[in-house]
């Protein structure tokens, strides 16, 4: 039997350059203006996908995702609020589309190289500009100015444009939305996010891919810009003042140390400095983690009163929820039980109020099919362990920093949750097809 390794040895054609670019970008771009870019692309390489009447490959973590995103459909059917629902399925499709621009574009290992390489570069930019807001922050303490407000999100400016926009929203739309103004957080860094959790998650999740850049690349020029940009991204956590992603990050870190080998040596002294580096601001970060044990901290009060209101929901409606959208958790919470948040704070706990038990078991689906599959990966030697390793301690770090926060309810956060498990599947495509291929050779010769 002969081998075909057509599909392995493909050369990339000109679509390959998009993912990279998204990965870099979307990070960096303002909330309402990443998504689009990411729909943008996607109808580019779909267009080029028709002309060449080729049929998707989703695999076998989209086809998860599109099982999951078809339950929401069918919840929305007894939604309360049909405009929340439309909002929450139309997000998913529409992040959707950076699941599918990776599946369909990457598919050579220098490909996956350049993807790592402007994911650590984009952790780095963000945590850079985040550690530069609150550079900026003491600074104006000290002098009095007051310009870190218009640069913390770092799209302030843009941000009062819309705010300004939003009133000219029907009325059944801007009554189903949270709020209709961005929130400050000048003592908190956000960089190019809306929220700080929302930073930290980016962070969290991304430096992995910061770490790879450090770790496993040949050039020492491309490892001393990967150490720089896991020092920016571990800065980036601390100064979001966001205590749960510390406590991820540290769990991250710690995954890290699957690369083996000479790596873990490198992983001990760039603790060690980034340590040294968070000191600088040890006594705000000290005085933040300390509120925890007080009793009076509010984020832990809310999530307390959050929680509590959500199981009693539960105990409600316990099979079937309350349909999709946030806007059926949040009026029940507010109305009901008089706790003034938009979701759940939880992932899995948002996704069982709102599409029932089954939704929750869906939802773990996505992430069980991806751990299967990176455990697949990492069982093989050499650079696919190092990818089954960034990708497995990426995901572990957005699933995570879900525990405490609905992360899907900010727009980048899902957009690379979505471009992540794309970037998986072209992974695991690749190269477990391709170890499946290389052991029935084996069988025939």
């Amino acid at each position: 039997m002969i081998l075909n390794t057509e599909a392995l040895t493909a050369k990339p054609d000109k679509l390959g350059r998009y993912a990279p670019a998204l990965f870099l970008l979307a990070a960096l771009l303002p909330e309402y203006v990443a998504p689009v870019f990411t729909a943008a692309v996607f109808f580019i390489v779909l267009r080029r996908r028709i002309a060449e009447r080729k049929k998707p490959s989703f695999g076998a973590i989209g086809m998860a995702i599109l099982i999951y995103m078809a339950w929401m459909v069918v919840c929305s059917v007894y939604s309360s609020s049909f405009i929340s629902s439309f909002a929450s399925v139309g997000l998913w499709c529409l992040m959707f589309t950076g699941y599918y621009t990776f599946t369909e574009t990457v598919k050579t290992q220098e490909q996956i190289e350049r993807i790592f390489l402007c994911g650590g570069l984009s952790a780095g930019a963000a945590g850079a500009i985040g550690v530069a807001q609150m550079v900026v922050y003491h600074l104006c303490l000290r002098t009095g100015s007051n310009i870190h407000k218009l640069f913390n999100p770092f799209w302030r400016f843009l941000d009062i444009a819309v705010e300004k926009l939003v009133v000219f929203l029907p009325d059944f739309i801007s009554s189903n939305m949270a709020s209709k103004t961005f929130h400050t957080f000048s003592t908190r860094a956000c960089s190019t996010f809306s929220n700080p959790l929302f930073f930290a998650t980016f962070c969290v999740s991304m430096l992995p891919f910061a770490a790879y850049i450090f770790l496993c690349s040949k050039s020492v020029k491309r490892q001393i810009i990967g150490f720089g940009c896991c020092l920016a991204a571990i800065g980036g956590v601390a100064l979001s003042y966001s205590r749960g992603p510390y406590l991820f990050a540290v769990i991250v870190f710690a995954l890290l140390f699957l690369y083996g080998g000479k790596k873990c040596l490198k992983l001990i002294a760039l603790g060690g400095v980034g340590f040294c580096a968070i000191v600088i601001f040890a006594d705000g970060i000290f005085k933040r983690v300390l509120t925890l044990i007080s009793g009076r901290d509010l984020s832990v009060n809310t999530r307390k009163s959050v929680w509590d209101a959500a199981f009693k929901m539960l105990h409600e409606r316990p099979i079937f929820g309350y349909g999709t959208g946030f806007d059926n958790v949040r009026q029940t919470m507010h109305n009901v039980y008089n706790v003034k948040q938009p979701h759940a704070h939880n992932i899995f706990l948002e996704a069982w109020l709102e599409n029932g038990v089954l939704g929750a078991l869906l939802l773990a689906a996505i992430f069980i099919v991806f751990f299967i599959n990176a455990f697949r990966l990492y069982r093989r030697k050499g650079r696919t362990r190092d990818y089954a390793v960034t990708l497995f301690a990426s995901v572990t770090g957005f699933l995570l920093c879900g525990m405490t926060d609905c992360v899907f309810y900010g727009l980048k956060p899902l957009q690379y949750m979505m471009m992540i498990f794309g970037l998986s599947q072209a992974v695991f495509s690749l190269y477990l097809s391709k170890s499946e291929a290389e052991n029935e050779h084996t069988v025939n010769k």
